[in-house]
């Protein structure tokens, strides 16, 4: 498999917003990168980001079931993978999760932060399923989008239900509970990684991962 195509990312603000890196370099979080995306070191950073503002399952676990589950339930290889890498910003920008989003958009007079969300998510977006030579978000069909979207919903009620118990399904609409290997118990940290990488692989090559992991480490060295 070859590399992904460059693509050119608009900045998404004028001054740098430097963040960590797991091996002491920095990134510009304003500056979504192609080059930046490192698919081993995300997986290491989801699967220490707890779901439910730290109470529930990680990132990681949550991608790889709900990635699983589309096999599971017959769709393909390309929307699994669509899936597994649709919180991939995470990585960068850490969970903003939608309780805060919607306590946000009550207590501001505007909806700026909100879109300022959006947008900071998009770009990363963009970086992300462009390192893994996937379709940019914008290109994904109404169908694909729909799907990706369910899962999410449907692997958060189910998540819900699994970890806080059966009153937690009142907070939800009735759903079709995801087709999952296994049940919805928490992973260790070890675990959830590796598994992340293994799904990564199966549904992108390794060939992708690594040179992906060369590519990120070359352009840190530039910094």
């Amino acid at each position: 498999m070859t590399a992904a195509a460059r693509i050119s990312l608009p900045r998404l603000a004028d001054k740098q917003v430097w963040s960590f890196n797991n091996d002491g370099t920095v990134m510009d979080l304003a500056a979504p990168d192609q080059a930046s995306v490192c698919f081993i070191e995300m997986g290491n950073t989801l699967s220490g980001v707890r779901r439910f503002n730290g109470r529930g399952i990680s990132d990681a676990q949550h991608l790889v079931m709900g990635a699983q589950a589309i096999i599971n339930e017959g769709g393909s290889s390309l929307l699994a993978a669509l899936y597994i890498l649709h919180d991939g910003h995470e990585w960068a920008l850490g969970d903003i999760t939608r309780p805060m989003e919607q306590l946000l958009s009550l207590t501001l007079p505007s909806l700026a932060v909100r879109e300022a969300i959006r947008r900071a998510k998009e770009g990363w977006d963009d970086a992300i399923y462009g390192a893994a030579g996937l379709p940019l978000p914008a290109a994904w069909t109404a169908a694909q989008k729909k799907l990706v979207k369910a899962m999410d919903d449907r692997m958060c009620a189910a998540e819900a239900v699994a970890i806080f118990g059966p009153r937690a399904a009142k907070q939800f609409p009735k759903f079709i509970v995801p087709k999952t290997t296994g049940a919805i118990r928490p992973w260790g940290a070890a675990k959830a990684e590796e598994e992340f990488r293994k799904m990564l692989t199966r549904l992108i090559g390794e060939e992708r991962i690594v040179s992906q992991a060369a590519l990120a480490a070359a352009a840190r060295e530039l910094r």
